[in-house]
This record gives structure tokens, sequence and C-alpha cells, in this order.
């Protein structure tokens, strides 16, 4: 059951394809990409009121990747690295989401790299097993 959700979510990153059947461009799944979903991400969360619809209609889609593909690699690491990555207890969503911003705002250079191997390295750095 582990490796079916990895194979999925690896299947799902490497076959980035748009709904016309075209590979979608070069940045499509990198950290660049990544980091401006994430953020909209934020702003959406801090706002309320019409601010809050008006941030959600700009990129539901990125937003959802953001937080979905956070999730999906945190989990598959815990069960797939459970020596790699050991989260607190009270750990959220939201705050996974905001050390990989972190992350990717201090390693600028980085930002070309495939967003999952990205997300990965900022969740390793971030919440090191003892």
């Amino acid at each position: 059951m582990k490796f079916t959700g990895l194979l999925l979510l690896l299947l799902f990153v490497a076959g980035q394809v748009s709904d016309q059947g075209q590979v979608r461009s070069s940045d499509t799944g990198s950290g660049t990409q990544l980091i401006q979903r994430c953020q909209t991400y934020f702003e959406f969360l801090g706002r309320t009121g019409a601010g809050r619809a008006d941030t959600f209609e700009r990129d539901p889609f990125g937003m959802g990747y953001c937080a979905g593909l956070i999730r999906a690699t945190a989990m598959l690491a815990e069960s797939l690295m459970p020596n790699r990555i050991c989260f607190p207890p009270n750990t959220t969503g939201s705050h996974a989401v905001w050390v990989v911003v972190q992350y990717l705002e201090d390693n600028p250079s980085a930002l070309t790299e495939q967003d999952t191997e990205l997300v990965l390295r900022a969740l390793e750095n971030s919440f090191r097993c003892p």
C-alpha cells in the first residue's frame, strides 16, 4: 500500500500534462512555481471577507497543489523514511507549508530544481529526527 501511494505521487509529478495532452511549460514543477503558489496560499489563509474570495479566485489549483504536494510528500516520507523526518506531535499542514516557503526563500539558487525534491529537503532540514 505504501508503494502504491509513492508510485501515484511519482506518476503525478512526472507526468504533469495539460488537459490538451501537451506537456506544460518547463517551470511547471519547479521551486519558482511552488513558492508563488504557496505564497498565494498564505495570503488566502490570512485574508477575510471579500479579500479572501479574490485571493482564492487567482489560483485555486495552485494553492491546492502547494498544500497537497507538501502534505503528500510529508506523509510518504514519514511512512517510507521514518528515520529521516520526524514531525512534532502538534505540527499542522500550514506549518509544514511555512517551513517549505522559508526554505525556498532562504535558498533562491535552488528554485529551478524539481519541487518534490525541494519539499523533501526542506522538511528534512526542519524536522530532523533525534
